[in-house]
């Protein structure tokens, strides 16, 4: 199997099944409280991930290299997930969360100015066609009723970006699987800290809904769809490695509509083409091409 072929069956899993896990956790939040959803999920993933390397006869990472998979992990996962999972919390619907997310690329592209890779014309022209986008969002009425949750959707934006420009410049794990692991056990370790500082308890009976949607992020979003991505980013530039961003709102509108029955308002219809066109404009632009790295797993 060539290394083409694995990048660009990372991007397609990606692609098709990121834009699911919104409705996911929403499903999921109807009996698990917000931070301890996405804490156990990572943790579950994780353990799973790395015990099943280590019996296929990989190497536990190093010290090094495991804080450095927790480290990014914080940021990526704890961060970004955590503010997905609290935005949905503050009733966001599916549909938008997943468009203000969409907003990453955009952030990526500004953080990896700060190692050198500044954006070039075109891809300052996408930058600020994507931030008007974020800008006509801001004005949505359910953004308006709920300003809490569009704060932590932002963080979780910004979050998401840093941490994947950060992946491949911090020491980690080889394996690209052993370091998915390392990462989500950091973010576990960061929401179950946030949870207890915020005073969250597990406190409900979990329902059956509940219990079937943690599953599917469980196999689905974190086991197959974060290891692809994970495997991704080390291979392409951060702006086609996060731009999956603008596959995932359109599928997330629309099982939010078919199968959660959210309305879209005007403001989304706007924001949809300003904040996707950024973003395409952003990965069409030329730019210096890097090589691809052999695969390490």
């Amino acid at each position: 199997m060539s290394e083409r072929f694995k990048v660009g069956l990372a991007l397609l899993l990606t692609y098709t099944i990121w834009g699911s896990t919104y409705l996911g956790m929403n499903y999921a939040l109807e009996s698990f409280p917000p931070l301890h959803l996405a804490a156990l999920r990572f943790l579950a993933a994780s353990v799973i991930m790395m015990l099943f390397m280590r019996w296929r006869g990989a190497s536990f990472p190093t010290a090094r290299e495991f804080m450095g998979g927790m480290g990014v992990g914080m940021i990526l996962l704890g961060l970004g997930n955590g503010g997905v999972v609290l935005g949905l919390h503050y009733n966001i619907p599916t549909g938008l969360t997943a468009l203000i997310l969409a907003s990453s690329p955009i952030w990526a592209a500004v953080f990896a100015g700060f190692w050198g890779l500044w954006p070039n014309r075109r891809e300052v022209i996408g930058l600020l066609v994507g931030f008007c986008g974020v800008i006509v969002l801001r004005f949505d009425g359910q953004i308006q009723a709920a300003p809490i949750g569009f704060l932590f959707l932002m963080l979780a934006a910004m979050g998401w970006s840093m941490g994947t420009v950060l992946i491949p410049r911090v020491k980690q794990s080889p394996n690209a699987y052993m370091a998915s692991g390392a990462q989500m056990l950091g973010a576990s370790v960061t929401l179950f800290a946030a949870a207890l500082v915020t005073g969250e308890q597990m406190t409900t009976t979990l329902s059956t809904t509940s219990l079937w949607a943690f599953g599917y992020l469980l196999i689905f979003g974190s086991l197959i769809g974060f290891t692809a991505y994970s495997y991704l980013v080390p291979r392409v530039r951060p702006a086609l490695a996060i731009s999956s961003a603008y596959v995932n709102p359109m599928v997330a509108v629309l099982l939010g509509t078919l199968l959660n029955r959210e309305s879209i308002s005007s403001y989304m219809l706007y924001a949809l083409p300003l904040i996707i066109g950024g973003v395409l404009l952003m990965s069409f632009a030329k730019t210096k091409k890097q090589p691809l790295q052999e695969a390490t797993a």
